[in-house]
């Protein structure tokens, strides 16, 4: 008896392996680029307010402001990644904020500076301010931002809070 079930729901078990195909041929069809600092949460609190960062990734305030230089760049560990990233006609976009601050993920028609005076110690002096194209984008630590498609073409997007993350997305 319990080979006779076995055997009779081999079919049953097949038919909805086919009925999930679609479902995950749709996961592909979305392309990720991460939203990523490392910020420590004590420091950055007392730096700036309470709940500025949410998560500990061990960059002490001092250590972040160190970088904010032109030929650093801003601290690396603040960044999107990838920075460039190509789609292919019909996949979408998604950002996601795996850090412990709040970041824009803002399309803007030319990279440039930020909102925030300070942070754009880390660009060269004289950078123009980034001109944003549509909404904010703004994602607080742990948050998900669905771009969805674009028509074909190229976009850059920036972090006007912190100027140095950006992202070339290519759209075929």
């Amino acid at each position: 008896m319990g080979k006779r079930r076995l055997i009779s729901s081999v079919p049953i078990v097949c038919a909805l392996s086919l009925l999930a195909l679609p479902a995950a041929a749709f996961a592909g069809d979305t392309r990720k680029v991460f939203v990523m600092d490392r910020c420590e949460p004590e420091s950055f609190d007392a730096a700036v307010e309470p709940g500025t960062c949410v998560r500990n990734g061990g960059v002490t305030f001092d250590k972040f402001v160190r970088r904010l230089n032109p030929k650093d760049g801003g601290h690396n560990a603040w960044r999107f990644g990838p920075d460039h990233l190509k789609l292919k006609s019909g996949q979408s976009l998604t950002a996601i904020n795996t850090g412990g601050e709040f970041h824009t993920f803002t399309e803007v028609a030319a990279f440039g500076g930020g909102i925030v005076d300070f942070l754009n110690a880390a660009l060269p002096p004289g950078t123009p301010p980034a001109v944003p194209v549509g909404d904010f984008g703004g994602m607080p630590a742990g948050s998900t931002l669905e771009l969805g498609t674009r028509p074909a073409g190229t976009y850059l997007f920036e972090c006007l809070i912190h100027p140095w993350m950006r992202t070339t997305v290519t759209q075929k």
